[in-house]
């Protein structure tokens, strides 16, 4: 345990003499200023002691503490720590395994009587221990804005530290497991990034798919109550006529006379069947065509870690405990696109029924940490064999 804490102590003074860290918590705290500047009241938006009108954003319109949540929800949470913060992070973070395993320094590490997996976990923690305290000051500075200048003291806030340290972490391992097979930081950075960008492509490929599935599925389920319908209409009509030719054939003068219009109308019916059952038939086929491109990328989502899902998660729970406006997902764009063909409220409802089913926080978290763990596995294994 000594040995371990020894390196913890080692690891942070390294972190300690790396510029990027205090360039990080320094604009984390500018960032947290510039907040701090703005705010709003009874003409509009006010930075430090200058007024500008603005009616939608003064306080007739919207609370002094909704005005900060809606910020930190908008700016802190949605650009700052899912972004921003992360990228830099990333990059301050790249060379930490590269360093680990240069010759020098492994050398030197591994004189010590400590095993292999506790001297990787120990570095992998240390670049967590950077997001980490990179997370909690921008937390804590906001959490102080939004009490001191909202008048609202909301603890939930500090959700984001856990949260956005998993999120983080999802990219860190892929990262640190680059770094110690190349042993080259650009690869390390251009490999998370391009690992980043397929996943974000992942998951939105896995929401379009399923607002297109879900547009599919309502638009056949209309389709065959139409068809119903019309079934319906064309064995009533048919009935009719039935009951038309009898009394036409027993002398009845009206009947006949209505016969030849009801026949060309039960023509015109079952051609308009024909027709709406082919268009059936089209929407089924690209109704299954959807579910199958659907399941594909919901299938590789499972196996690839959450990282914008995690970030909403974040937003839904400040939104659900302590009323901050969650940002608007680009995705979201595409959702209302989709609600405008068959409805927004019904689509709305059905896939948010459907998110919940399929992309809860248990799912979100727990098949990313499993994504993450196998990644670390690698990595260990990888370190126990390499000869250095």
């Amino acid at each position: 345990m000594r040995q371990t804490v020894a390196l913890f102590v080692d690891a942070y003074r390294e972190l300690n003499h790396r510029r990027l860290f205090w360039v990080t918590i320094v604009l984390s705290g500018l960032v947290v200023a510039a907040f701090a500047a703005i705010g709003n009241d009874e003409e509009g938006l006010t930075i430090l002691h200058w007024s500008i009108p603005f009616p939608f954003v003064s306080t007739n319109f919207i609370p002094r503490a909704d005005f900060y949540k809606f910020t930190f929800a908008q700016l802190g949470v949605g650009y700052w720590l899912a972004w921003i913060a992360t990228i830099i992070g990333l990059v301050s973070t790249a060379s930490i395994f590269p360093d680990f395993v240069d010759r020098g320094s492994i050398d030197l590490m591994l004189s010590k009587p400590i095993g292999r997996a506790r001297l990787f976990f120990t570095k992998f923690l240390t670049g967590l221990m950077f997001a980490g305290l990179q997370v909690t000051v921008f937390t804590l500075a906001s959490f102080l804005v939004i009490g001191l200048r909202g008048g609202d003291w909301e603890p939930w806030i500090f959700i984001a530290v856990p949260l956005v340290l998993v999120f983080y972490s999802y990219l860190f391992a892929v990262q640190a497991a680059i770094g110690l097979v190349t042993g080259s930081v650009i690869a390390s950075v251009i490999g998370v990034f391009l690992f980043w960008f397929v996943v974000s492509l992942v998951q939105t490929g896995d929401g379009v798919t399923l607002a297109w599935r879900i547009t599919n599925e309502i638009t056949s389920e209309r389709r065959i109550v139409r068809v119903e319908k019309q079934e319906s209409r064309v064995a009533d009509l048919s009935a009719r006529l039935v009951d038309l030719r009898i009394a036409a054939e027993e002398g009845d003068a009206d009947a006949a006379d209505r016969l030849p219009e009801l026949e060309l109308e039960l023509v015109d019916k079952r051609a308009r069947l024909d027709t709406i059952t082919l268009e059936l038939a089209d929407e089924i086929e690209t109704l299954e065509q959807s579910r199958s491109i659907n399941d594909w990328f919901h299938l590789a989502n499972t196996c690839l870690p959450k990282t914008s899902e995690t970030i909403d998660l974040l937003a839904r729970l400040l939104e659900d405990h302590a009323g901050l406006m969650r940002p608007t997902p680009p995705s979201d764009d595409t959702v209302r696109q989709f609600g405008e063909l068959v409805g927004r409220g019904e689509f709305q409802d059905r896939y948010d029924a459907e998110l919940d089913a399929s992309h809860g926080p248990g799912w979100i978290l727990g098949t990313s940490l499993g994504f993450e763990a196998l990644i670390l596995g690698f990595a260990v294994w990888r370190f126990q064999r390499r000869d250095f």
